[in-house]
Order: structure tokens, then C-alpha cells, then sequence
């Protein structure tokens, strides 16, 4: 059976994940909020694990319109939003690496299986919390298709990238942007609806653990 390691940022999240699937052929590791602990996490996991595919699990912001709290996207591709490196690069792009780091097409596969209602798109990811229309249109402009924001999951699939391990993240939306009170909603999310929202990361990581090809 493959071995699945999953980074969380946030100690909600990964009390819940371990409640469903209790330690054994999938690692799950608490990172903390933001990119270099991700990271740092990341490469713990790899380093003591060795798992044959990493994943980011966790909530995501949004300001999609139609992307309702509770709805879950599945990754296919990451992307930074406050990395800039000159005019050489393109806006969110670190020097030397590319610009998108690419879901594992196996992992996207499982998880759409698992979840065909939910939406596939782009993740941005950056070490801040969005609270303005200001600060939404500035990340427009770089990334008009971007479908959820975090602050862990492009950090981990760069990891996942150096390694050439297969790579996925799946977010639920805690808060939409457009919808104003981001804040409360961000809050009633994990008051009111964060355990019934993760029952569908549970199905993913069941779809991928049945699936034979992680890459």
C-alpha cells in the first residue's frame, strides 16, 4: 500500500485528519501557518517518511463569486502570488524554478473520482491573509484564473517538486471575499461546518489510497 504524507498548517485541521485516519500508511505533520514552515514541514516529512506522494490539506480563502464556504477545490497546479523576482521572471515566479508547480495528473484523477462535483483549478499561495478588494485585484492581475488562496500550499509543492515526489492539495473554502464580514465568516467556518466539510477530504484520501499509480 503507498504511503501518503500530508502537511497541515493549522492544529483544526490536523486534529481532524488524524481523528479519521490514525497513524500508518498515511503521515500526517502540523506546520505551522505560512510558507517556511510548510516547507520546513515538508521536508521533515520527506526526510522521515519517505512517502510516495505529499499532499496539502487545509482551508483556502477565495474571491470566485460562486465558490460557496464549504465547497472543496482540488489542486492542479500552485502558483505564488508575492514573489517577485525582476522583470525577467513572471510575477509570482521564483528565480530558477517555474511558475506553476504541477498536481500529480494520477492524484487529480483519485480525487475527482472521489469528489466529481468539486472544482479543479489554481491555487496562490503567500504569507498573507487577505482582507481588501485592494489587495484581491492586485493578485488578479498576476493569476485572473486562480480559484483558492492559502498560505502553505505552494511552499509544500515546491518540496514535493525538488523531490520528484507526485504531489496534490485540497482546500476547503473557509471564506469568500467577495461576500464582505471576512472575517466572521472565516470563524463561523470553524464553528459551524469545518467537520462536515472535512468528511470530503476523507473520500480523497480513500479514492488515492485505493488507486495503484500515485504518479
Amino acid at each position: 500500500m503507498k504511503k501518503i504524507g500530508i502537511v497541515c498548517a493549522m492544529k483544526k485541521e490536523f486534529d481532524l485528519l488524524l481523528r479519521e485516519f490514525p497513524e500508518g500508511d498515511i503521515h500526517c505533520i502540523l506546520s505551522g501557518i505560512g510558507k517556511v514552515n510548510a516547507a520546513a514541514a515538508a521536508e521533515r516529512l520527506v526526510c522521515e517518511h519517505k512517502p510516495d506522494c505529499i499532499l496539502s490539506i487545509g482551508c483556502a480563502g477565495t474571491f470566485v463569486e460562486d465558490l460557496e464556504e464549504c465547497e472543496t477545490v482540488i489542486v492542479n497546479r500552485c502558483a505564488y502570488h508575492d514573489v517577485f523576482c525582476g522583470k525577467e521572471y513572471a510575477g509570482g515566479q521564483m528565480a530558477g524554478l517555474p511558475l506553476y508547480f504541477e498536481s500529480a495528473p494520477a492524484l487529480v484523477k483519485a480525487a475527482r473520482k472521489a469528489l466529481p462535483q468539486a472544482r479543479t483549478g489554481l491555487l496562490c499561495t503567500g504569507d498573507q491573509f487577505y482582507v481588501s478588494r485592494e489587495e484581491d485585484e492586485r493578485q488578479k492581475r498576476w493569476f485572473p484564473d486562480a480559484l483558492a488562496i492559502d498560505m502553505e500550499g505552494t511552499a509544500v509543492a515546491q518540496v514535493a517538486f525538488l523531490h520528484n515526489i507526485p504531489f496534490l492539495a485540497v482546500k476547503i473554502i473557509s471564506d469568500n471575499h467577495t461576500q464582505g464580514e471576512q472575517m466572521e465568516h472565516y470563524d463561523g467556518f470553524w464553528s459551524n461546518m469545518a467537520d462536515r466539510s472535512f468528511t470530503t477530504v476523507k473520500a480523497i484520501l480513500n479514492s488515492i489510497l485505493e488507486d495503484e499509480k500515485v504518479g
